[in-house]
């Protein structure tokens, strides 16, 4: 009980708690939901489940990685605070400085990862500042109804690069960075600069992570596929086909600053490359074969030689890369979202996991609206779905994608204990 208290005490001085009545009636909530799913911490002492015969969470995954059977995982994506109950920190130890919005994300990430009991993967990136400062975007911030307006300028020797995206729910863009056959020759000048960049400083940046995660679960970052710097994702086809001197040229520029990336991540001690993809809505196979196929499988490679390892990202539209094999051909240690409708296309998860080679291992795929606005017994009806699509096969239970603002942590919960569940 001296956990629930600990957790109950900082949840309480949180200064977003609001009145000390309602802060009181919401800790004993969060305490009786925590204790009443029986967490596998409470399952661990009881010597039940796959918990047991783990010293940490990053053992576990390093076991599963290797081929081994460590008993049902459940991971879903999560890279900020995403409960219906004010954010607290739920260790004894001291909350790590949270400076940096990327800081203070992890840190969430964190105590989610604690509070709900499940195979945690952790998000991080770090600042690649240009030694040319110069060539560092400069932002304005405009508040608008219901989000903001980021306005940025990169300034270069051939003019001028402008973008405008708004951030509410969700992001969108109003103008993007490529546009034109002068927008691309303005783009390769700053790859290159962006690819110069202050090196200690983002080893510094990694270290604190890998500091602050310790053995708490897998640290790794986002990374696109080699294709544009600044890419405008909706035109880069037309780019291609339009002025393909140029566009290629930002290719190679562009995959000489990820590789170097990658490299430094590497140093920083992460375990993996969280590596984000388009689905058949932006790209073609055909397209994704010329552009993506052979630098990915180089990039992989490198990685791989660090000793991480590749959790594959694409939240849409798949059934066409698993028909073609491309998956199976590019051999992702950990493939995600097995997506059906509406958000995917597959006809079914089991259907998926058929045709991809059985050595990689799935991801997902609890539809987000049902963890958000469903009850504990519907998330335990589509786990228990999952796992029986997936039976027999490599899989985590996970998400569609990432998880909702506001998501009831009592479903996080019966999402956790239905998963781990023997």
């Amino acid at each position: 009980m001296l956990h629930y208290v600990t957790l109950g005490i900082s949840f309480l001085f949180h200064p977003t708690a609001g009145s000390l009545a309602a802060s009181v009636a919401r800790e004993f909530a969060v305490i009786s939901q925590i204790a009443e799913a029986e967490t596998p911490a409470v399952r661990k002492e009881k010597g039940e489940g796959s918990m047991r015969d783990f010293a940490s969470p990053k053992e576990k995954w390093e076991l599963f990685l290797s081929g081994q059977d460590v008993g049902p995982m459940v991971s879903p994506l999560c890279d900020d605070w995403s409960l219906d109950i004010p954010y607290h920190w739920p260790y004894d130890e001291p909350e790590p400085p949270s400076g940096r919005d990327y800081a203070r994300r992890l840190n969430e990430q964190l105590a989610m990862a604690k509070i709900c009991g499940y195979d945690p993967t952790f998000y991080y990136a770090a600042d690649f500042i240009p030694k040319n400062l110069g060539a560092e975007p400069k932002h304005e911030i405009e508040e608008i109804e219901g989000g903001v307006r980021d306005s940025a300028l990169i300034v270069t020797p051939y003019g001028d690069l402008t973008c405008v995206t708004e951030h509410k729910t969700t992001m969108r863009t109003l103008k993007h960075y490529l546009e034109t056959r002068a927008d691309l020759e303005k783009a390769i000048w700053y790859t290159r600069q962006c690819a110069d960049y202050d090196e200690g400083l983002a080893l510094k940046q990694c270290g604190e992570a890998r500091a602050a995660v310790k053995d708490k679960g897998m640290l790794g970052t986002w990374f696109t596929a080699p294709f544009f710097n600044l890419e405008n994702q909706e035109n880069q086809f037309y780019h291609f086909a339009d002025w393909p001197d140029l566009a290629e040229e930002l290719f190679h520029a562009s995959r000489a600053l990820k590789h170097r990336q990658m490299e430094t991540y590497a140093k920083g001690g992460f375990d993996y490359l969280f590596y984000c993809v388009s689905g058949t809505e932006w790209a073609s196979p055909g397209f994704l074969r010329k552009w993506m196929l052979e630098e990915t499988k180089e990039l992989i490679g490198k990685w791989r030689d660090t000793g991480g390892f590749i959790l594959w990202h694409t939240c849409g539209h798949v059934k066409k890369l698993i028909e073609d094999g491309l998956y199976n051909e590019l051999r992702p240690d950990i493939l995600e979202t097995l997506s059906e409708p509406p958000v995917g296309n597959l006809p079914s998860l089991k259907w998926a996991r058929e045709r991809i080679d059985g050595a990689i291992a799935t991801k997902g795929n609890m539809p987000l609206n049902i963890m958000l606005n469903g009850t504990p017994e519907e998330v335990r009806m589509e786990v228990s779905r999952i796992r029986e699509e997936t039976r027999g096969y490599r899989h985590i239970v996970g998400l569609s994608d990432d998880i909702f603002h506001d998501t009831p942590l009592a479903n996080v919960l019966a999402m956790v204990e239905e998963a781990r569940r023997v």
